[in-house]
């Protein structure tokens, strides 16, 4: 079985897609299914006669755009080729023959029970939220409902991130007192506001409680860490495969949806209280918004980025080196503490730099101390 793979450009080079990747080619493998990457920027140009041939006309999309995965759809739907796509949820009443997605309205449910029921916290504020994501219209649209049912103003608490972290922070500051708790979009947004709240002198979970989505090293090594709505992307690449292989062996007319589940962890950042809410069904929701805006471009979202790449890259040894580094060790003394050979050790500094995209050994550390000033390393 073949199993063709196109992913969004603007998605295609960060973790979160890597790991939905790793998840997609792990249970292909498995399976013994033969599965090819397309050239997301060309996937206009390709000749899917000749890609399919006796095949199914079936692919996978991965992305999270309002701004591009719709294109795709319709693309694809006009030349009667079906798609499963992954992390994203179209507002059009054209829906692709399956979809894979976490289960937002669930996990904002759960944060805001949680938060409320649990913490006691009313005052609750949205953070850095992208307009151009399908995941984050989801949860913003059941948020707003929630303010509403309460009878309060959802937007005088929600802070959008137009590719500006530091922006969505200074509108942010203006009205901190106001709020004591928020609910961050993701874990990289939650990483650099906890980064912008300690130089304002602004204490977590002291003054602020603060959540965030994902499931990343960061927000356990940030102090205090933080309070996370896990998100899988590897165990999203897994269903994907499974609903591919299920939707092959069924007539063109079928489609099928599959919701990955969140679990909350607490930390920290909401001072250890802990998770006694129940799972109750959550509203529905509806209405969307788009436009184009890529978070990724942000530099700060794209440094605290290759961070977590860098973490997810290393072994104890690897984090001694770190340790080492921003210590200022020299390099023979590195050697004899961590018994590795001169090669060996500049093998290791050299692989953790390429992951991070630096060049030289100034570079590097200028990039480490930056992590440890974030309180990553």
């Amino acid at each position: 079985m073949l199993i063709p793979v196109l992913t969004e450009p603007n998605f295609r080079s960060y973790l979160w897609a890597k790991q939905t990747m790793e998840g997609i080619s792990q249970e292909a493998t498995r399976r013994k299914y033969k599965f090819v990457f397309l050239e997301a920027e060309q996937y206009e140009m390709i000749d899917y006669d000749q890609l399919f041939r006796e095949e199914r006309r079936m692919l996978i999309v991965v992305g999270t755009s309002v701004s591009w995965m719709p294109k795709t759809l319709e693309f694809f739907n006009s030349r009667n080729i079906e798609s499963i796509f992954i992390s994203f949820d179209p507002a059009e009443t054209s829906l692709p023959t399956g979809m894979v997605r976490m289960d937002y309205v669930g996990a904002i449910h759960h944060l805001l029970s949680y938060l409320t029921e649990d913490c006691h916290r009313q005052q609750i504020a949205m953070y850095a939220y992208n307009p151009n994501s399908s995941a984050d219209n989801i949860k913003i649209r059941y948020f707003r409902r929630w303010c509403e049912e309460k009878g309060i103003s959802p937007e005088e608490r929600t802070f959008f991130n137009l590719a500006d972290l530091k922006g969505c922070y200074r509108q942010f500051r203006q009205k901190a007192n106001q709020f004591d708790a928020v609910i961050c979009a993701n874990d990289i947004a939650g990483v650099s506001l906890l980064s912008l709240l300690h130089e304002d002198g602004i204490q977590v979970p002291e003054k602020l409680y603060i959540t965030a989505f994902g499931d990343s090293q960061m927000a356990v090594r940030v102090h205090p860490s933080l309070t996370m709505a896990t998100l899988d992307h590897r165990e999203l690449g897994r269903q994907a495969v499974l609903l591919f292989s299920y939707l092959s062996k069924t007539p063109a007319t079928s489609s099928l949806s599959s919701r990955v589940r969140s679990k909350l962890i607490v930390r920290e950042s909401t001072g250890m209280i802990p998770d006694t809410t129940t799972d109750r069904f959550p509203h529905n929701d509806t209405d969307a918004f788009e436009t184009s805006i890529n978070f990724y471009s942000d530099p700060e979202a794209e440094r605290l980025l290759s961070a977590e790449t860098l973490l997810n890259a290393c072994d104890s040894t690897d984090m001694h080196l770190l340790s080492g580094l921003l210590e200022g060790c020299s390099m023979d003394s590195l050697e004899r503490k961590l018994y590795l050979t001169t090669s060996a050790l500049h093998y290791r500094k050299k692989r953790l730099m390429n992951l991070v995209n630096c060049i030289h050994s100034s570079e590097f550390m200028e990039f480490l101390d930056y992590c440890h000033r974030k309180g990553i390393l």
